[in-house]
């Protein structure tokens, strides 16, 4: 898979994440804990502060099942941590398409 250029590893450093998706340490979520959240597009938003919380945020983890996490701000996928793009019937993408990056406490546990 292709890696995500929509952050830093100085940026994810700083908020105590990692850029490695990993599917088994996410299996471990719980649904009270947190993610952090990066708009796909992050960098081509040159309108908006690379740092408004439209485009990078920590959202909260509501439910997690065999293929997905569900949090207050979308689906994702469990496997790669990428927005479940269901159908909306829009003509493009939407806002919220993100991925999500675990924390490293989460991921130095194992």
């Amino acid at each position: 898979m292709r890696p995500q250029r929509n952050i830093t590893d100085a940026e994810l450093s700083r908020l105590k994440c990692i850029r490695e998706w990993d599917e088994s340490t996410a299996r471990t979520l719980q649904p009270i804990g947190k993610l952090l959240w990066v708009h796909n597009r992050r960098r081509k938003y040159t309108s908006l502060d690379e740092n408004d919380s439209a485009l990078i945020k920590m959202v909260d983890i509501l439910k997690i099942d065999n293929y997905d996490i569900t949090t207050d701000f979308g689906k994702y996928s469990l496997e790669t941590g990428r927005n479940v793009h269901d159908p909306c019937g829009c003509k493009r993408f939407c806002d919220c398409y993100g991925r999500l990056y675990l924390p490293v406490n989460l991921h130095e546990r194992e």
